[in-house]
């Protein structure tokens, strides 16, 4: 009778300090950013891990019933954001000018590449999108071609103008050199 009392108490102490008094909900964001750098374009992927706590409190009206209310509680919120990769990388994720046939030219990074606007020539305006390899594909208005960032940094433009029936070549230097 003493073994049966005994393990009874232990079982029921085991039940109660395991039950469950808060609900807690863990989510995990993943984004993905193509960044372009002078090596050329590359994925970078930020992971943001969220959890939420929330105390489960029940409503003293319904203390003897079978199902009970809930009463909202206050919930505690932490977030841990970790970056996977090109963390330490110098990246054109803003505004960068470089300078071409004497014109200044903005490079302002988009989603999926950057655009290229120049004030003083239109020519040398373009569109660019990464590729698989990190080149990029480009578009302008006389044709379209591929860019690539050379060992110096600086950007280099290659396409086949229809009008003219030539390979155009311009290359972008970096205005902080």
């Amino acid at each position: 009778m003493k073994k049966l009392v005994l393990s009874s108490v232990l079982v029921l102490s085991m039940t109660f300090g395991f039950a469950q008094n808060k609900d807690v909900l863990e989510e995990t964001v993943t984004k993905t950013k193509t960044v372009v750098d002078n090596q050329g374009a590359e994925k970078v992927s930020k992971s943001m891990v969220v959890r939420q706590e929330q105390a489960v409190e029940l409503s003293q009206e319904d203390q003897n019933k079978i199902n009970q209310s809930r009463v909202d509680s206050s919930m505690k919120v932490t977030t841990h954001q970790i970056v996977v990769e090109g963390d330490s990388k110098v990246m054109l994720d803003k505004k960068a000018t470089f300078i071409c046939n004497g014109s200044e030219c903005d490079f302002t990074p988009q989603d999926d590449g950057f655009t290229i606007a120049s004030l003083d020539d239109a020519e040398l305006n373009a569109t660019t999108y990464v590729s698989s390899n990190k080149n990029f594909i480009v578009e302008t208005e006389k044709g379209n071609g591929v860019g690539y960032f050379d060992k110096d940094g600086n950007f280099v433009l290659e396409y086949y103008d229809k009008s003219t029936n030539e390979l155009i070549k311009r290359i972008y230097t970096s205005k902080t050199k």
